[in-house]
């Protein structure tokens, strides 16, 4: 008999119908294919579809585009415009204005003052000070202004093609996260590296006419900056009990610093990567103890308490029969074993919630298709090798169905047959 879940979503084409998702990259981001296909087997067109740590939007997307309401939610000020971009999306007449208008009115604007470790980066005679101009001028609480932001975001680093040309505005470098200052510098010296003289506005009318979406039509959704745990505050009110579903990958903490390894993308938004690093371990229960490590100073038992506020949560947020998804990845623990988080995750949290477990479904992560191969052997050995879906289901206060067996009966009216 086939599994309940199957990585099913790991067979599905790469060719989506909407090259939005290219918008920016973003550490620690799932494929699409992942939400899609819960979204599609279990949401119908006009349900709410969740996602509270949003990342770059690719759930939401997803969502926006199979004609469901997306929310998404992050602290991330970087995840709040990639998000907001892909289930905001203005005409693209009124982009194209707002670019003339802006590039009709640019005065250079004086550098000196800005950080050492950003001039380093890009040409000091004509695209930093246009990047600084733009930095000064858009502002994110505009749908156009956060649209325009939100593709810059994606042209501010990459790598340069053999022939020397690029699409990026920055030095040779990964696209994908931001390489500490030190590093780049030292990378710079070594290698010798040149800064190329861009124009902002003609990189930045090349990527968004690359990324988009001329094709399709989205639903237009809604992006909150705020801690998860504050969804079920009255001024969410709109989306309590109305949820059907949540899919979301909690910040893998244990890896990754979400403002260090974007401290460039940061910049432009005028934030500062320690301080909103400091904010996400916050919002994520971080202190100190002398707990089980799963990194420097963010203990088990915190995240544990964390999670079991944040699912519980969730019984208010969910519709009678939503599901909720959860991508969590086990931490290595250096010594040859794993901690299986997802299934210490239901233990903490099965005692204080009337969701029920539906399944928790293993997904392996092909190590050489992650971004973080490109650190070495040697801190490749921190990354996630193996996810694990933890798969939740609201059941209301009538008599309790049994959730798998719906589940079950909705994959074979779906495929035919049994499963």
């Amino acid at each position: 008999m086939k599994k309940m879940f199957e990585p099913v979503w790991k067979c599905a084409s790469k060719n989506w119908k909407t090259s939005l998702h290219n918008a920016c990259p973003y550490l620690a981001m799932f494929p699409p294919a992942l939400p899609n296909y819960f979204i599609e087997q279990f949401t119908k067109q006009g349900d709410i579809v969740l996602d509270p740590f949003s990342g770059r939007g690719t759930a939401l997307l997803e969502a926006a585009r199979t004609g469901r309401m997306a929310i998404g939610n992050d602290l991330n000020p970087l995840a709040y415009v990639l998000s907001k971009a892909k289930i905001n999306v203005p005409p693209l007449k009124d982009i194209n204005k707002r670019l003339a208008f802006l590039e009709r009115n640019y005065i250079p604007v004086n550098t000196d003052d800005e950080p050492d470790d950003i001039k380093m980066l890009y040409d000091l005679e004509q695209t930093l000070p246009q990047l600084c101009y733009l930095k000064a001028n858009l502002n994110v609480r505009s749908s156009v202004d956060n649209f325009i932001m939100s593709a810059l975001m994606g042209v501010m680093h990459g790598k340069h093609r053999k022939d020397g040309t690029s699409a990026f505005l920055s030095i040779s470098m990964p696209n994908t996260f931001s390489m500490s200052p030190n590093y780049i510098r030292k990378f710079i010296s070594e290698n010798g590296l040149q800064k190329l003289r861009q124009d902002v506005f003609v990189c930045l009318r090349n990527k968004i006419e690359n990324i988009y979406p001329k094709d399709i039509v989205l639903v237009k959704g809604f992006q909150y900056l705020d801690n998860a745990l504050n969804l079920t505050d009255r001024k969410y009110k709109s989306i309590k009990n109305n949820v059907s579903l949540i899919v979301t990958s909690p910040p893998y903490l244990t890896i990754i610093n979400y403002g260090k390894y974007n401290w460039i993308r940061l910049w432009l938004l005028d934030g500062n990567s320690k301080e909103i690093d400091a904010t996400l371990r916050v919002d994520r229960a971080y202190s100190q103890s002398k707990n089980i490590k799963l990194s420097d100073d963010l203990r088990l038992e915190q995240y544990l308490n964390f999670m079991r506020l944040l699912i519980c949560s969730w019984e208010n947020l969910l519709k009678d029969d939503g599901l909720a998804v959860v991508v969590i990845g086990d931490v290595d623990l250096h010594n040859g074993k794993y901690l299986n988080l997802a299934e210490l995750v239901w233990e903490r949290v099965s005692q204080y919630t009337s969701l029920q477990l539906v399944d928790i479904i293993k997904d392996e992560i092909d190590g050489n298709k992650k971004v973080t191969k490109i650190w070495g052997k040697e801190r490749k050995g921190n990354a996630t090798k193996t996810d694990k879906l933890l798969i939740l289901s609201k059941t209301g206060n009538s008599p309790k169905p049994n959730i798998k067996k719906n589940i079950k009966r909705r994959f074979e009216e779906i495929y035919g047959g049994k499963l």
